[in-house]
């Protein structure tokens, strides 16, 4: 008998322990789940020096992009939707040697026949659709954007400057990335706040919000192009002082050759935005805000002349 009941106490026991790890396999198992889940609701981008790592293909619809900048220099990208049947091949092909001729010519100082270089552009590069991306993200800072994405082929690029005046797209930051014609059924993420751009009437947004995690949404209420062939985006950057305007103004102008060069001015924190988008489109970006002051610009020659950009502090 007493063989008996030792025996129903270790067979109770060993139940009791396989009941336990089938509990807390299950429950891993529900976690890892939940992160995959949570993980599958956006598109990880990292870039880890002079590089894009991320998937090579996504679903069609509204896209979070979440943009881990690993690196020490400041990135953005912006994604271009190329014209039927042409991909990343055609696109260093095509535009790697006018742009890297004019480079060195604009480093010798002779900026006349640098841009006499733009002249062999291929046709094809006027009717790439501007479509949105990530905008200015300083190093060891992550970023998130939402844009709508239709199927097509795009091109994924940052074309921020080396110290020498390169941009970083000739550094191996660009990437095709393919968006297929399986909707993703994704909704657009809830605001909480709204901006406005404009060529016309600048950017328009609160003068003051209080200290916070919050979703803004981002109208292009037109668009056009400027004298870098490039429309306005919106980027958002938290600035130790007022004085840090003109720095920041002058270092985003990118028609001078000696601008948007990194490292950014110090006292400047980039955290992100939204790239080009035609016209009429929406947006969306998500950002912790602290209390301090802020500025919501465009990556346009002479910003502050031409209104857009906007000062706000967080309190």
């Amino acid at each position: 008998m007493k063989l008996k009941h030792e025996n129903s106490i270790l067979i109770f026991a060993l139940l009791a322990l396989i009941t336990l790890f089938s509990c807390k396999e299950k429950k891993e198992a529900e976690v890892l789940e939940s992160k995959i889940k949570e993980k599958s609701n956006y598109v990880e981008v990292i870039t880890n020096g002079m590089d894009f790592e991320t998937v090579d293909e996504i679903k069609s619809g509204w896209t979070t992009f979440k943009y881990i900048n690993k690196s020490f220099e400041p990135h953005f990208f912006i994604l271009e939707k190329m014209p039927d049947t042409l991909g990343l091949t055609t696109y260093k092909k095509d535009l790697f040697p006018p742009f890297i001729s004019a480079f060195e010519h604009f480093e010798k100082g002779e900026m006349e026949a640098g841009m006499k270089e733009f002249e062999n552009i291929p046709e094809w590069f006027f009717k790439l659709e501007l479509a949105g991306g990530v905008g200015l993200t300083s190093k060891k800072t992550t970023s998130i954007s939402t844009i709508y994405l239709e199927p097509g082929t795009y091109i994924m690029e940052c074309y921020v400057r080396m110290p020498n005046g390169l941009g970083h797209v000739f550094m191996g930051m660009i990437k095709e990335l393919k968006v297929s014609n399986e909707p993703n059924g994704n909704e657009p993420p809830k605001a909480d706040f709204k901006i406005s751009i404009s060529s016309e009437k600048g950017i328009t947004f609160n003068d003051s919000i209080k200290s916070g995690n919050y979703k803004f949404e981002a109208k292009f209420e037109d668009q056009k192009q400027y004298e870098h062939l490039m429309g306005h985006d919106v980027n958002l950057v938290k600035i130790e002082n007022d004085s840090l305007v003109t720095d920041l103004n002058n270092w985003l102008n990118i028609v001078d050759f000696n601008a948007f060069r990194s490292p950014e001015p110090e006292g400047l924190l980039f955290l992100g935005g939204v790239e080009d988008l035609p016209a009429g489109q929406i947006g969306y970006f998500e950002a912790t805000l602290e209390k301090g002051n802020y500025v919501l610009i465009s990556e346009i020659p002479n910003a502050v002349n031409r209104k857009m950009i906007k000062r706000f502090t967080v309190y």
